[in-house]
Protein backbone atom coordinates (compact mmCIF):
# COMPACT_ATOMS: atom_id res chain seq x y z
CA UNK A 1 0.00 0.00 0.00
CA UNK A 2 1.32 3.46 -0.84
CA UNK A 3 2.51 5.59 2.05
CA UNK A 4 0.20 8.38 3.18
CA UNK A 5 2.44 10.77 5.14
CA UNK A 6 -0.28 13.41 5.47
CA UNK A 7 -2.64 10.83 6.95
CA UNK A 8 -0.03 9.88 9.55
CA UNK A 9 0.47 13.42 10.84
CA UNK A 10 -2.56 13.48 13.10
CA UNK A 11 -1.48 10.17 14.63
CA UNK A 12 1.60 11.87 16.10
CA UNK A 13 -0.70 13.21 18.83
CA UNK A 14 -2.15 9.78 19.63
CA UNK A 15 -2.30 8.81 23.31
CA UNK A 16 -1.28 5.23 22.56
CA UNK A 17 2.51 5.27 22.06
CA UNK A 18 2.29 2.23 19.78
CA UNK A 19 0.08 4.17 17.36
CA UNK A 20 2.35 7.23 17.53
CA UNK A 21 5.58 5.28 17.07
CA UNK A 22 4.11 3.40 14.10
CA UNK A 23 3.13 6.73 12.50
CA UNK A 24 6.64 8.07 13.11
CA UNK A 25 8.13 4.98 11.46
CA UNK A 26 5.92 5.41 8.39
CA UNK A 27 6.84 9.09 8.12
CA UNK A 28 10.50 8.12 8.22
CA UNK A 29 9.99 5.51 5.51
CA UNK A 30 8.17 8.04 3.32
CA UNK A 31 11.46 9.92 2.85
CA UNK A 32 11.22 13.45 1.39
CA UNK A 33 7.42 13.27 1.23
CA UNK A 34 7.27 12.58 4.96
CA UNK A 35 9.72 15.37 5.73
CA UNK A 36 7.78 17.86 3.60
CA UNK A 37 4.55 16.90 5.35
CA UNK A 38 6.17 17.37 8.76
CA UNK A 39 7.63 20.75 7.79
CA UNK A 40 4.26 22.00 6.53
CA UNK A 41 2.54 20.78 9.67
CA UNK A 42 5.08 22.40 11.98
CA UNK A 43 4.53 25.71 10.16
CA UNK A 44 0.73 25.60 10.53
CA UNK A 45 -0.96 28.09 12.80
CA UNK A 46 -3.03 27.47 14.83
CA UNK A 47 -2.05 23.93 15.74
CA UNK A 48 -2.54 21.92 18.95
CA UNK A 49 0.65 22.37 21.03
CA UNK A 50 1.23 18.64 21.48
CA UNK A 51 0.97 17.93 17.75
CA UNK A 52 3.24 20.87 16.91
CA UNK A 53 5.83 19.75 19.46
CA UNK A 54 5.89 16.16 18.23
CA UNK A 55 6.02 17.14 14.57
CA UNK A 56 8.86 19.60 15.21
CA UNK A 57 10.73 17.06 17.30
CA UNK A 58 10.49 14.33 14.68
CA UNK A 59 11.51 16.73 11.92
CA UNK A 60 14.48 17.90 13.97
CA UNK A 61 15.48 14.31 14.65
CA UNK A 62 15.35 13.38 10.96
CA UNK A 63 17.41 16.40 9.97
CA UNK A 64 19.94 15.66 12.68
CA UNK A 65 20.32 12.04 11.64
CA UNK A 66 20.81 13.02 8.01
CA UNK A 67 23.36 15.70 8.92
CA UNK A 68 25.42 13.36 11.07
CA UNK A 69 25.26 10.54 8.50
CA UNK A 70 26.52 12.87 5.75
CA UNK A 71 29.45 13.96 7.90
CA UNK A 72 30.38 10.41 8.83
CA UNK A 73 30.30 9.44 5.17
CA UNK A 74 32.60 12.34 4.31
CA UNK A 75 34.92 11.49 7.22
CA UNK A 76 35.06 7.69 7.45
CA UNK A 77 38.40 7.87 9.28
CA UNK A 78 38.82 11.03 11.40
CA UNK A 79 42.58 10.44 11.63
CA UNK A 80 42.90 10.82 7.85
CA UNK A 81 40.16 13.33 7.05
CA UNK A 82 40.29 15.51 3.97
CA UNK A 83 39.74 19.05 5.22
CA UNK A 84 37.85 20.40 2.21
CA UNK A 85 35.57 17.37 1.81
CA UNK A 86 34.72 17.30 5.51
CA UNK A 87 34.24 21.06 5.80
CA UNK A 88 31.86 21.08 2.83
CA UNK A 89 29.92 18.18 4.39
CA UNK A 90 29.29 20.29 7.50
CA UNK A 91 27.03 22.46 5.33
CA UNK A 92 24.61 19.55 4.82
CA UNK A 93 22.71 20.74 7.89
CA UNK A 94 21.78 23.95 6.09
CA UNK A 95 21.65 22.47 2.59
CA UNK A 96 19.79 19.13 2.67
CA UNK A 97 20.20 18.64 -1.08
CA UNK A 98 23.84 19.71 -1.15
CA UNK A 99 25.63 18.81 -4.38
CA UNK A 100 29.29 18.60 -3.39
CA UNK A 101 30.38 18.39 -7.02
CA UNK A 102 28.88 21.79 -7.78
CA UNK A 103 30.63 23.26 -4.76
CA UNK A 104 33.91 21.81 -5.99
CA UNK A 105 33.32 23.20 -9.47
CA UNK A 106 32.79 26.66 -8.01
CA UNK A 107 36.02 26.34 -6.05
CA UNK A 108 37.92 25.09 -9.11
CA UNK A 109 36.90 28.20 -11.05
CA UNK A 110 38.35 30.25 -8.22
CA UNK A 111 41.54 28.17 -8.36
CA UNK A 112 41.89 28.72 -12.11
CA UNK A 113 41.52 32.47 -11.66
CA UNK A 114 44.10 32.38 -8.90
CA UNK A 115 46.47 30.37 -11.08
CA UNK A 116 46.56 33.25 -13.56
CA UNK A 117 47.45 35.75 -10.80
CA UNK A 118 49.94 33.78 -8.71
CA UNK A 119 53.30 33.25 -10.39
CA UNK A 120 54.69 29.73 -10.07
CA UNK A 121 58.35 30.75 -10.22
CA UNK A 122 58.35 33.09 -7.22
CA UNK A 123 59.48 32.20 -3.70
CA UNK A 124 56.79 30.75 -1.46
CA UNK A 125 56.44 33.92 0.62
CA UNK A 126 55.78 35.99 -2.49
CA UNK A 127 53.24 33.46 -3.79
CA UNK A 128 51.44 33.51 -0.44
CA UNK A 129 51.24 37.30 -0.60
CA UNK A 130 49.93 37.24 -4.18
CA UNK A 131 47.33 34.59 -3.40
CA UNK A 132 46.10 36.43 -0.31
CA UNK A 133 45.83 39.70 -2.22
CA UNK A 134 43.91 38.00 -5.05
CA UNK A 135 41.43 36.16 -2.84
CA UNK A 136 40.69 39.15 -0.62
CA UNK A 137 40.88 41.78 -3.36
CA UNK A 138 39.95 40.58 -6.84
CA UNK A 139 37.91 37.58 -5.71
CA UNK A 140 36.25 39.59 -2.94
CA UNK A 141 36.50 37.01 -0.15
CA UNK A 142 36.24 38.99 3.07
CA UNK A 143 35.09 38.81 6.65
CA UNK A 144 31.42 39.16 7.51
CA UNK A 145 30.34 41.62 10.18
CA UNK A 146 27.46 39.35 11.22
CA UNK A 147 29.89 36.59 12.23
CA UNK A 148 28.75 33.10 13.29
CA UNK A 149 25.22 34.34 14.06
CA UNK A 150 24.57 34.19 10.31
CA UNK A 151 24.94 30.47 9.68
CA UNK A 152 25.75 31.07 6.03
CA UNK A 153 29.15 32.32 7.17
CA UNK A 154 29.84 28.80 8.47
CA UNK A 155 28.72 26.91 5.36
CA UNK A 156 31.35 26.75 2.61
CA UNK A 157 28.86 26.69 -0.31
CA UNK A 158 27.47 30.00 0.96
CA UNK A 159 30.93 31.40 1.62
CA UNK A 160 31.92 30.74 -1.98
CA UNK A 161 28.68 32.17 -3.35
CA UNK A 162 28.42 35.24 -1.11
CA UNK A 163 32.20 35.74 -0.75
CA UNK A 164 31.84 36.38 2.98
CA UNK A 165 32.61 34.19 5.98
CA UNK A 166 34.11 33.90 9.43
CA UNK A 167 37.86 33.50 9.99
CA UNK A 168 37.91 29.70 10.00
CA UNK A 169 35.81 29.20 6.85
CA UNK A 170 37.75 31.84 4.93
CA UNK A 171 40.98 30.19 6.08
CA UNK A 172 39.74 26.80 4.85
CA UNK A 173 39.01 28.31 1.42
CA UNK A 174 42.50 29.88 1.39
CA UNK A 175 44.12 26.57 2.36
CA UNK A 176 42.32 24.57 -0.31
CA UNK A 177 43.04 27.06 -3.09
CA UNK A 178 46.68 27.14 -1.95
CA UNK A 179 46.86 23.34 -1.91
CA UNK A 180 45.59 23.12 -5.47
CA UNK A 181 48.23 25.66 -6.47
CA UNK A 182 50.96 23.54 -4.90
CA UNK A 183 51.30 25.47 -1.64
CA UNK A 184 51.00 23.46 1.54
CA UNK A 185 49.55 24.99 4.67
CA UNK A 186 47.62 24.33 7.86
CA UNK A 187 45.18 26.04 10.15
CA UNK A 188 46.14 27.83 13.36
CA UNK A 189 43.61 28.31 16.14
CA UNK A 190 44.48 31.62 17.75
CA UNK A 191 42.43 32.89 20.68
CA UNK A 192 39.42 34.76 19.26
CA UNK A 193 40.63 34.32 15.68
CA UNK A 194 41.72 31.75 13.14
CA UNK A 195 44.48 32.01 10.55
CA UNK A 196 46.28 29.83 8.05
CA UNK A 197 49.98 29.04 8.26
CA UNK A 198 52.42 28.43 5.44
CA UNK A 199 56.08 27.46 5.77
CA UNK A 200 58.69 29.51 3.91
CA UNK A 201 62.48 29.49 3.73
CA UNK A 202 62.51 32.29 6.33
CA UNK A 203 60.09 30.62 8.71
CA UNK A 204 56.32 30.48 8.88
CA UNK A 205 53.97 33.19 7.68
CA UNK A 206 50.36 33.49 8.81
CA UNK A 207 47.43 34.41 6.62
CA UNK A 208 44.50 36.31 8.07
CA UNK A 209 42.00 35.57 5.32
CA UNK A 210 39.31 37.51 7.20
CA UNK A 211 41.15 40.80 6.75
CA UNK A 212 43.35 39.83 3.81
CA UNK A 213 46.67 40.23 5.62
CA UNK A 214 49.90 38.22 5.73
CA UNK A 215 51.42 38.30 9.22
CA UNK A 216 54.39 37.16 11.21
CA UNK A 217 54.14 35.84 14.79
CA UNK A 218 54.13 39.36 16.22
CA UNK A 219 51.35 40.32 13.85
CA UNK A 220 49.29 37.36 15.09
CA UNK A 221 49.69 38.56 18.67
CA UNK A 222 48.62 42.08 17.71
CA UNK A 223 45.60 40.60 15.92
CA UNK A 224 44.53 38.74 19.07
CA UNK A 225 45.06 41.83 21.24
CA UNK A 226 42.89 43.89 18.90
CA UNK A 227 40.13 41.25 18.94
CA UNK A 228 40.25 41.06 22.75
CA UNK A 229 40.56 44.79 23.31
CA UNK A 230 43.57 44.19 25.55
CA UNK A 231 46.92 42.45 25.62
CA UNK A 232 46.57 38.65 25.62
CA UNK A 233 49.37 36.17 26.17
CA UNK A 234 49.77 34.01 23.05
CA UNK A 235 52.43 31.36 23.71
CA UNK A 236 54.34 29.91 20.77
CA UNK A 237 52.41 26.63 20.97
CA UNK A 238 49.22 28.43 19.91
CA UNK A 239 50.94 29.32 16.65
CA UNK A 240 51.57 25.66 15.81
CA UNK A 241 49.72 24.04 12.90
CA UNK A 242 46.55 22.14 13.74
CA UNK A 243 45.55 18.68 12.63
CA UNK A 244 42.65 18.47 10.21
CA UNK A 245 40.36 17.12 12.93
CA UNK A 246 41.20 20.13 15.12
CA UNK A 247 40.21 22.56 12.36
CA UNK A 248 36.93 20.72 11.92
CA UNK A 249 36.41 20.81 15.68
CA UNK A 250 36.81 24.59 15.63
CA UNK A 251 34.20 24.86 12.88
CA UNK A 252 31.74 22.61 14.65
CA UNK A 253 32.13 24.35 18.01
CA UNK A 254 31.35 27.67 16.36
CA UNK A 255 28.20 26.13 14.92
CA UNK A 256 27.14 24.53 18.19
CA UNK A 257 27.40 27.86 20.01
CA UNK A 258 25.35 29.59 17.30
CA UNK A 259 22.66 26.90 17.37
CA UNK A 260 22.43 26.96 21.17
CA UNK A 261 22.08 30.76 21.21
CA UNK A 262 19.26 30.43 18.68
CA UNK A 263 17.57 27.67 20.68
CA UNK A 264 17.98 25.15 17.85
CA UNK A 265 18.65 22.16 20.07
CA UNK A 266 18.48 19.42 17.42
CA UNK A 267 21.07 21.23 15.30
CA UNK A 268 23.26 21.73 18.37
CA UNK A 269 22.97 18.02 19.14
CA UNK A 270 23.96 17.19 15.57
CA UNK A 271 27.10 19.24 16.12
CA UNK A 272 27.89 17.39 19.35
CA UNK A 273 27.44 14.07 17.55
CA UNK A 274 29.82 15.13 14.78
CA UNK A 275 32.36 16.28 17.34
CA UNK A 276 32.15 12.87 18.99
CA UNK A 277 32.71 11.23 15.61
CA UNK A 278 35.98 13.15 15.41
CA UNK A 279 36.93 12.37 19.01
CA UNK A 280 34.75 9.63 20.57
CA UNK A 281 36.53 9.84 23.93
CA UNK A 282 36.09 13.58 24.47
CA UNK A 283 34.48 14.06 27.87
CA UNK A 284 33.48 17.66 27.17
CA UNK A 285 31.48 16.74 24.07
CA UNK A 286 29.82 13.90 25.97
CA UNK A 287 28.78 16.34 28.71
CA UNK A 288 27.40 18.76 26.11
CA UNK A 289 25.51 15.95 24.41
CA UNK A 290 23.96 14.83 27.69
CA UNK A 291 22.71 18.33 28.51
CA UNK A 292 21.21 18.74 25.04
CA UNK A 293 19.49 15.37 25.26
CA UNK A 294 18.02 16.37 28.61
CA UNK A 295 16.72 19.64 27.17
CA UNK A 296 15.15 17.70 24.31
CA UNK A 297 13.28 15.47 26.75
CA UNK A 298 15.41 12.34 26.29
CA UNK A 299 16.45 11.51 29.87
CA UNK A 300 17.34 7.86 29.21
CA UNK A 301 19.79 8.79 26.44
CA UNK A 302 21.14 11.64 28.59
CA UNK A 303 21.78 9.25 31.50
CA UNK A 304 23.61 6.80 29.21
CA UNK A 305 25.76 9.57 27.80
CA UNK A 306 26.74 10.83 31.25
CA UNK A 307 27.52 7.28 32.34
CA UNK A 308 29.92 7.00 29.41
CA UNK A 309 31.60 10.29 30.36
CA UNK A 310 32.02 9.05 33.94
CA UNK A 311 33.49 5.75 32.75
CA UNK A 312 36.03 7.60 30.62
CA UNK A 313 36.95 10.06 33.39
CA UNK A 314 36.54 8.26 36.73
CA UNK A 315 38.54 10.97 38.51
CA UNK A 316 36.70 13.90 36.91
CA UNK A 317 36.59 16.92 39.27
CA UNK A 318 32.86 17.36 38.57
CA UNK A 319 32.06 13.68 39.17
CA UNK A 320 29.65 14.39 42.05
CA UNK A 321 27.65 16.80 39.92
CA UNK A 322 27.59 14.38 36.98
CA UNK A 323 26.41 11.52 39.19
CA UNK A 324 23.59 13.71 40.49
CA UNK A 325 22.66 14.64 36.93
CA UNK A 326 22.62 10.99 35.88
CA UNK A 327 20.36 10.01 38.77
CA UNK A 328 18.00 12.89 37.99
CA UNK A 329 17.78 11.73 34.39
CA UNK A 330 17.00 8.18 35.49
CA UNK A 331 14.21 9.49 37.74
CA UNK A 332 12.79 11.52 34.85
CA UNK A 333 12.94 8.48 32.60
CA UNK A 334 11.08 6.38 35.19
CA UNK A 335 8.33 9.00 35.40
CA UNK A 336 7.94 9.06 31.63
CA UNK A 337 7.50 5.29 31.61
Amino acid sequence: MDADPVGDLALLAARDPRVRFAAEARLREAGPAGWDALAQLAACDPLPPLLRARASDLLGTLRRERTVAAFREAVPDPTHADLWTAAVAIATEGHPDLDCRRVDERLERLVEDARERVAEDLPIAARVTQLTAFLHGDAGLHGSESGPADLRNSYLPDVLERRTGIPVTLAVVWLEVARRLGLSGAGVGLPLHFVARCETSNGPVFIDAFHGDVLDASGCRRLVAKAAGREVEVPDRLLNPLRTSEVLTRMLRNLRAAHERAGNLHAALATADRLLHLEPLDGGSLRDRAVLLARLGRPTAAARTVARALALEPEAPDRTRLEAFRKAMLRDAARLN
